[in-house]
């Protein structure tokens, strides 16, 4: 079929090279985030220790943010399974809940939790915060080794 000296496999190859252009801009902005990403997981993000292998205030800083982020995970995990449990059991026929009611109880099993995960919960921050220590405490490591290699013993990838 010709129309106005325009073929339909011309139009049907333009649209070819068209969709094939747009699968090569996507592919190059997925590896351009790929490297910022891999960059950004290689570069420590603080210092294991100083020289004198005490802790840095920067450390110690992000220690206690991490071990609060830990409970809080702890305690949002403990909420979501309390609140499954209260499902399970029928609510009360003779007088019924309330929405009040409902709020009250949930806002209790909330502040329950979070007490509870404070005084060392079901031990899960604990475990969450012992491994991503070791993560960060294994990448600083390396990261040392690195800088520390000469420059005959690196390899560069590209």
């Amino acid at each position: 079929m010709n129309i106005d000296n325009v073929s339909s496999n011309w139009i049907m190859a333009q649209q070819a090279t068209d969709k094939g252009a747009r699968a090569v801009e996507e592919a190059q902005g997925f590896a351009d985030e790929l490297k910022r990403a891999s960059e950004y997981v290689a570069r420590p993000r603080v210092k294991a220790t100083d020289p004198t292998g005490e802790k840095t205030p920067e450390q110690l800083a992000y220690d206690k943010k991490l071990r609060e982020a830990c409970q809080g995970f702890e305690a949002m995990f403990l909420n979501i399974m309390y609140r499954e449990m209260r499902n399970t059991v029928p609510e009360d026929s003779l007088f019924g809940e309330s929405n009040a009611d409902k709020i009250l109880m949930d806002m209790r099993d909330t502040e329950m939790v979070n007490q509870m995960s404070k005084a060392g919960g079901v031990g899960l921050a604990d475990v969450l915060y012992k491994q991503l220590t070791l993560e960060d405490k294994a990448r600083a490591d390396w990261t040392q080794r690195i800088e520390n290699m000469s420059p005959k013993d690196k390899v560069v990838r590209t």
